[in-house]
């Protein structure tokens, strides 16, 4: 059985054949060097069953005939019963093209960016002659060095792009986010830490939830003033690659019976259990005080997988944004 990509070149392109509201119609392309008889038994369309023969090569057709009637290159939708086509190329040989090529070449190492104090700071790439300093997304300032003093801590999330001498771009750094309010809550303290083997988390350990395990818990924090905080999780997810498979463990953030918002933890490798990572962020609006916020498992939280639906957590981070 020729695989379906297979068959779609030979009915598209080769044949050229294309459904539409009237019928079919037949546009086919041979390339010189697939010259030669080639055919098609037993094509369904419809009410019809159609043996097409095709001989030579090029993308115009000398003669098209039906059941040995010359046609248009066509088919009725109407048409029923079983019926032989032939179709004969003219044999042109289609213009060459001209192949653009460019020159191999490779953008800059993306930076790595750090922060302290009021100053943002970098590793120097090899072969840049400015930076791009990025803030929320938009240019906030070119400069030549590897540090550059941001106004306050207010929040924001900065990122750096390296630029060499023919004004190609790298990749922009890693977002690197500056708050002045920045929570942190280690979730073990309220909840059983996990006892399996992973490194790389803070405090004393991390909490496993899957579709069996700590399928809800709350964790209590204290909020020092009225406004908008943004809420995200320090995660790891080992259960697959990153670019395949349905392994992201999902959960449900609210208070009480408030939801707040949807947790999202995808894979980020195949047992890269201590390659730890942050979720994205839920944001809500929180009134000074005491507030006790629960990661729950909902019935709307079933992956594509629907059997795994696992990661490790190892804090919650709160800051304040508005």
């Amino acid at each position: 059985m020729e695989p379906v990509g297979g068959l779609a070149l030979i009915h598209k392109i080769i044949f050229g054949i294309n459904s539409n509201a009237d019928g079919l119609t037949f546009n086919p392309f041979v390339p010189y060097a697939l010259r030669g008889n080639r055919s098609l038994t037993n094509f369904t369309y419809r009410n019809a069953v159609l043996d097409i023969e095709m001989d030579g090569y090029g993308n115009q057709i000398k003669s098209f005939t039906i059941d040995g009637k010359t046609a248009n290159p066509s088919i009725s939708k109407n048409l029923q019963g079983h019926h032989t086509i032939k179709i004969v190329l003219a044999g042109n040989k289609t213009p060459v093209s001209n192949i653009n090529t460019v020159e191999h070449y490779v953008s800059l190492d993306a930076p790595a960016v750090n922060h302290s104090g009021k100053n943002l700071s970098w590793n120097e790439i090899t072969g840049a002659k400015q930076y791009i300093v990025l803030k929320n997304g938009k240019e906030l300032a070119k400069t030549t060095n590897a540090t550059f003093a941001i106004e306050n801590n207010n929040y924001a999330e900065y990122q750096v792009i390296a630029v060499d001498a023919k004004g190609i771009q790298s990749f922009a750094s890693e977002p690197l986010i500056v708050a002045d309010n920045i929570s942190t809550y280690e979730l073990e303290k309220n909840t059983p830490k996990s006892p399996l083997p992973y490194n790389g988390f803070s405090g004393e350990g991390f909490v496993e939830i899957s579709k069996t395990k700590n399928t809800a818990f709350t964790v209590p924090v204290n909020i020092v003033a009225d406004g908008v905080y943004a809420i995200d999780f320090k995660y790891s997810n080992g259960n697959g690659p990153t670019n395949t498979e349905n392994k992201c463990a999902i959960r449900t953030l609210k208070e009480g019976s408030k939801l707040l918002g949807t947790v999202v933890l995808p894979q980020r490798g195949k047992d890269e259990w201590s390659n730890w990572g942050w979720s994205n962020s839920v944001q809500a609006f929180l009134t000074k005080g005491q507030h006790n916020l629960e990661i729950s498992f909902e019935p709307c939280n079933e992956n594509m997988n629907s059997e795994i639906n696992q990661a490790m957590l190892d804090n919650m981070r709160i800051m304040r944004i508005k």
